[in-house]
């Protein structure tokens, strides 16, 4: 693994500027109980004017299920506002376990998704949601939970797909040979160990991995971005090698030599830079026609 700089080495282009006066807060109430979801918006409202589409990006962090909110990926959603331009970016605080059951992240997350939606209402808006770890984990959930042609790609970091890290009886037997890193040793960092649970699925129905072919062959094109020394290699490996095989069209982004979301540990690193404009490159390619 390569070190990290001294902070005098720090390349100048690290950190996106803030977006002055563009950071916005609003909240979605829940369909279960009314409670407000926390939503942060991030845009740079005066290239909007200069666009056709309309770019609409919603983005769930990640954490396990258990920590973050809605600020936790600030440098990641000010990234993707500051380089697409005349993208409007929305950031998802859901709810979180242990204090709620994990089937209520997943439900905010939809709520918050369709809410977003309404205020952008036109057929010409390019829809596109991006999560990170276990937020992946949800936006592979929405984009299976939403109509057919809501959204117009996906972008997962890292994702949280399945819970083989508890037994491959949670992984589909096809993708058993391929399913090699939450069981082996020399994937574990400091950064995150074996991704086990108390309860299986977390008392969730399924995972992204676990949908059918004629779920996944409703999807739109598809980024994955996954790191080599992370015991959730497979999980972003395997589930594009299941869109593929629904003939979904997906890229795989392989950051070598480095651990589980990196780039959020240390965002001045060189190297998490460029993981960082991989995922806006990424970003464009979901757009293209």
């Amino acid at each position: 693994m390569q070190t990290a700089q001294r902070p005098h080495a720090r390349p100048r282009r690290t950190i996106p500027p803030p977006i002055e006066h563009r950071n916005t807060a609003s909240h979605d109430p829940s369909s279960l109980d009314q409670f407000a979801i926390p939503i942060l918006r991030f845009s740079d409202d005066t290239e909007n004017d200069l666009i056709g589409d309309e770019i609409v990006v919603i983005y769930y962090h990640g954490g396990g299920l258990y920590v973050g909110e809605a600020d936790s990926e600030e440098l990641s959603c000010r990234r993707i506002a500051k380089d697409l331009e005349g993208a409007k970016v929305y950031s998802v605080g859901y709810r979180l376990m242990p204090s709620f059951p994990a089937s209520t992240c997943v439900t905010d997350s939809l709520d918050a998704f369709h809410h977003i939606r309404s205020l952008h209402p036109s057929s010409a808006t390019k829809l596109i949601i991006v999560g990170s770890s276990s937020g992946g984990q949800l936006a592979a959930a929405v984009s299976q939970a939403v109509p057919r042609g809501s959204l117009h790609g996906v972008l997962l970091r890292c994702p949280v797909t399945s819970d083989g890290g508890s037994s491959l009886d949670y992984v589909p037997s096809s993708l058993w040979h391929a399913y090699t890193s939450p069981t082996s040793p020399s994937f574990v960092t400091s950064l995150l160990g074996v991704f086990s649970r108390a309860v299986p699925r977390d008392g969730l129905e399924r995972m992204p991995l676990e949908a059918g072919t004629e779920t996944l062959a409703a999807l739109p094109r598809t980024w994955v971005q996954v790191c080599s020394n992370d015991t959730l290699y497979s999980d972003g490996v395997c589930y594009a090698m299941a869109l593929a095989g629904a003939g979904v069209e997906v890229r795989v982004e392989v950051v070598r030599g480095w651990p589980h979301t990196f780039w959020l540990k240390a965002p001045w690193l060189a190297r998490a830079v460029e993981a960082e404009e991989e995922m806006v490159r990424g970003l464009r390619w979901v757009l293209e026609e």
